[in-house]
């Protein structure tokens, strides 16, 4: 009989050990992360920014989109087309006629995200005009939206993604711009409620 004993004070032994490591098992807290990801602040509203990449087709899409929702296309008709450079292709009024402009520009991503546009070539039918002063004709003369700011004398374009907020509170950052490897991504911020 001592046997039995034996060895039920011994399954009871393993027993009681084996609740005691369940039980501790079930009290131990679950493993998470160290540090709680944070999201961003602009303008005070709390953020989550999400890298997106697109290529020149799909950019070209948005872009002549909201061109055409955002500017006076009655005095100026317009369209974008990236390719190697981006080409702004249009046309203007002038001497009472509609006459074809072209506008070659390259993009430059700045430190701010922001888009600068450095305008290579500008010309109205097959006459080259001198960038300075067609661009201070623009400025002047066309309802160009507020995101948009043309430095003549510097022949830039500026595209200040900063201030461009879409009507669901979005609003984007330019990270790349490079047309020849087809390599534009954007960090898109999306506002949390």
């Amino acid at each position: 009989m001592e046997k039995w004993k034996m060895l039920f004070l011994v399954l009871a032994g393993i027993n009681l050990i084996f609740l005691i490591v369940v039980f501790s098992l079930l009290l131990m807290p679950v493993d998470q992360p160290r540090e709680k990801e944070k999201t961003q602040q602009i303008d005070g509203q709390e953020i989550v920014p999400f890298l997106i990449g697109t290529d020149k087709s799909t950019l070209t899409k948005l872009v002549n989109h909201y061109l055409e929702q955002e500017t006076d296309q009655e005095n100026l008709e317009y369209y974008v087309e990236l390719e190697d450079k981006v080409n702004v292709y249009g046309v203007i009024k002038a001497f009472n006629k509609d006459v074809d402009m072209k506008l070659v520009l390259e993009p430059i991503v700045k430190a701010d995200g922001n888009v600068q546009l450095l305008v290579n070539e500008l010309s109205i039918g097959q006459l080259k005009l001198p960038v300075s002063y067609v661009l201070k004709y623009m400025s002047n003369n066309y309802d160009l939206p507020e995101y948009v700011v043309i430095n003549s004398s510097e022949k830039l374009i500026d595209i200040h993604l900063d201030e461009l907020t879409l009507k669901n509170g979005l609003s984007a950052r330019a990270e790349t711009f490079n047309l020849e490897k087809d390599d534009i991504t954007f960090t898109l911020h999306v506002p949390l409620p």
